[in-house]
């Protein structure tokens, strides 16, 4: 793993260095970067500050070459030892309507994974989002290539790719297994609304892995692992609306999963959400209950600062429990 991602280092290194010597535009590099700072607690067992996400990242500017693209992202996490993790690193050829993405990367499944963690109304995405994506529990991201495709009008996407498989935990020189994609959404522009539906499917043939939250987390399991998903949003300015149900679908066990999130812009920089989280499957430490949650969030610079206040709520067995979360969110550049 380490080895993969020096080489694709060295490659984008490369290609800048080519860029500048075919190219007297010096904005060729742009650089990102955003923190999350929060304090959590139910009010009897727990009180917890921590650092939710430090997040960096430098994608290719106007002055990189025509067709090529590249994106390199860390993140530092209190809940990963306080240590800089490498995320995404890949390159993409684009040509009229239509990519190549290859490297590492999220595979395309899901609505709620792909809207930027500074944009999500919530402290956290849903669990069955969380869960159920194919890399969910082993890092998020796979390696592999993914051919992507857009209408001119943005209307129609598409996309369709072939991965490791196991995530980006580790690094399996003699893998046998595999991870395919399919995705496909198309949108409904209803005069100052737009209307959203899509789907995500893929297919692993897995090899010893873990699946965390969908079967116990003591089976090593082998097998087929299908999975899917259907979503709608709708969004507007005054307010949004999404909701996802997520399945997967194992030789041994399987999960399922939804949610519904409404979000109520009463002005600009003041927003209102409702979010109410369901998710059950066959491990039995799985608290199959859902969470109802209710937040507001305060915009200053759009979402450059924003201050976040929620309270959660789920039963376990005959008691509620409560979960309540203030962020901090600014952006570094």
């Amino acid at each position: 793993m380490k080895f993969f991602k020096m080489i694709l280092l060295i490659v984008l290194v490369m290609a800048d260095m080519l860029s500048s010597a075919q190219t007297p535009d010096s904005n060729k590099v742009e650089w990102h970067g955003y923190t999350q700072l929060r304090f959590a607690t139910n009010f009897n067992s727990y009180n917890n500050f921590s650092v939710r996400r430090l997040k960096f990242w430098i994608k290719s500017g106007h002055g990189f070459p025509k067709h090529w693209s590249y994106k390199v992202q860390a993140i530092f996490m209190s809940v990963q030892d306080e240590k800089f993790f490498l995320q995404d690193i890949y390159e993409q050829y684009n040509w009229k309507n239509s990519s190549i993405r290859f490297g590492q990367f999220i595979p395309q499944f899901s609505l709620q994974r792909f809207q930027s963690d500074y944009l999500i109304p919530s402290s956290e995405r849903a669990r069955a989002v969380n869960l159920i994506i194919p890399d969910g529990t082993h890092g998020v991201r796979d390696i592999g290539i993914q051919y992507n495709f857009k209408t001119t009008n943005g209307k129609l996407d598409f996309n369709i790719g072939v991965f490791n498989g196991y995530g980006i935990k580790e690094y399996r020189f003699d893998n046998t297994g595999f991870l395919s994609i399919q995705h496909l959404s198309y949108q409904f522009n209803i005069k100052k609304s737009t209307l959203k539906f899509g789907y995500s499917l893929s297919y692993r043939m897995a090899e010893d892995m873990y699946f965390k939250g969908i079967i116990p987390d003591t089976i090593l399991y082998s097998g087929s692992d299908i999975r899917y998903n259907f979503y709608g949003i709708f969004t507007s300015n005054i307010i949004d609306f999404q909701t996802e149900y997520l399945n997967a679908v194992l030789e041994t066990g399987r999960s399922a999963g939804y949610y519904a999130l409404l979000t109520i812009k009463p002005s600009i920089d003041k927003h209102i959400f409702l979010l109410y989280d369901k998710y059950t499957s066959d491990d039995m430490l799985t608290n199959k209950n859902p969470w109802y949650v209710i937040g507001c969030n305060y915009l200053i610079n759009k979402y450059r600062i924003m201050i976040s206040l929620e309270t959660g709520f789920q039963k376990i067995i005959n008691k509620w429990s409560n979960r309540t979360v203030f962020q901090f969110q600014m952006f570094l550049h």
